[in-house]
């Protein structure tokens, strides 16, 4: 098997296979380029610009030291844009719109370069794991070998579709996105479902509430008080179709949903996992569509570049689909 080469970058966003990589056999080097572009303002600046707001988005977000976050995100991106000193690069990816979006971002980077190393991706969108298949972190050195016989050649069709999803992505609009899903994304075949379920982060016609918002409610109403330990779990193994989240970012989600009077916390443990919440009367009011959370959510918040205002026009999704700028 082809896999010892001291001149191969391996691409991921996370270190969750990064040993059983090396279990397996494969050598090179090993790159963590993570940034949740599934969280917070992913718009289209400058270089220097873009990267100072999503470290202060990550850094606000998820509670780190701001001076550690700017350092790990230049660090990153800087590894990120001499990627192309490599003579290959395997790029490992899954389904979730974490890290279809990252590879969006990756894709995009990748064309705007005069010259390419060969790239190969592995994406993967199941795998026969219980309790169910979340992502390449589940697999061990024989599985990631597996998934890796399957990769393919990046193509101009690869790099061209990471270039126009991150443009729709970075847009104060989502009809771009929206389109690129329902036209289908045949280079990527996952890409469209990622994009779907990113889309489901806008507000509701229902409710105003984005899909994450909606099932963590909805957990609350049939679990009755839950820690928010539990409650991640409940999520990712029964709830999410498309789990993607990290624990911080959830715990930032919850966040918002207590300020905003829609949970509560009904005992405070010795960190947020232990803090037990129970849904409030206007939580279910809000699910059962007799109030709005746009009427309620404290602050603005992001899905990709389509800011979302209380009290300002802001893009809701409707049934099937569609989407709508409302107020």
């Amino acid at each position: 098997m082809a896999t010892r080469s001291k001149s191969t970058l391996h691409i991921r966003c996370g270190q969750d296979i990064e040993k059983a990589l090396q279990h397996a056999g494969f050598e090179g080097d090993f790159l963590d380029f993570s940034d949740p572009y599934c969280q917070g303002p992913v718009r289209p600046l400058p270089y220097a610009d873009f990267l100072g707001e999503r470290s202060d988005f990550i850094a606000n977000a998820y509670g780190i030291a701001p001076d550690e976050v700017t350092a790990r995100q230049s660090r990153r991106y800087e590894a990120l844009r001499h990627a192309h000193d490599y003579d290959n690069i395997t790029l490992w990816f899954e389904h979730d719109h974490y890290d279809q979006l990252i590879l969006a971002y990756v894709l995009n980077h990748f064309g705007s370069l005069s010259s390419l190393p060969e790239v190969d991706l592995v994406c993967v969108d199941d795998y026969p794991v219980l309790p169910r298949f979340t992502g390449l972190g589940q697999l061990g050195p024989n599985d990631l070998k597996a998934v890796w016989e399957k990769r393919v050649r990046v193509t101009q069709d690869h790099i061209r579709l990471g270039k126009e999803v991150w443009c729709a992505l970075t847009m104060a609009t989502p009809s771009m996105l929206a389109t690129i899903m329902h036209d289908g994304t045949p280079a990527i075949p996952p890409m469209a479902g990622a994009i779907d379920r990113h889309l489901d982060e806008l507000p509701s016609s229902r409710h105003g509430l984005g899909l994450t918002e909606t099932l963590s409610l909805r957990i609350l109403a049939e679990k009755g008080a839950i820690t928010a330990g539990k409650m991640f779990g409940q999520l990712m193994l029964r709830y999410e179709p498309r789990p993607y989240l990290g624990d911080l970012m959830y715990w930032h989600e919850l966040d918002r949903l207590v300020r905003g009077g829609v949970a509560e916390i009904v005992t405070h443990g010795a960190s947020f996992a232990e803090h037990t919440l129970a849904l409030t009367t206007l939580g279910e009011r809000i699910l059962m569509t007799e109030e709005d959370w746009l009427d309620y959510m404290p602050e603005p918040r992001f899905v990709g570049g389509v800011e979302i205002t209380p009290g300002k026009p802001h893009w809701r999704r409707f049934p099937k689909g569609n989407l709508k700028l409302v107020g």
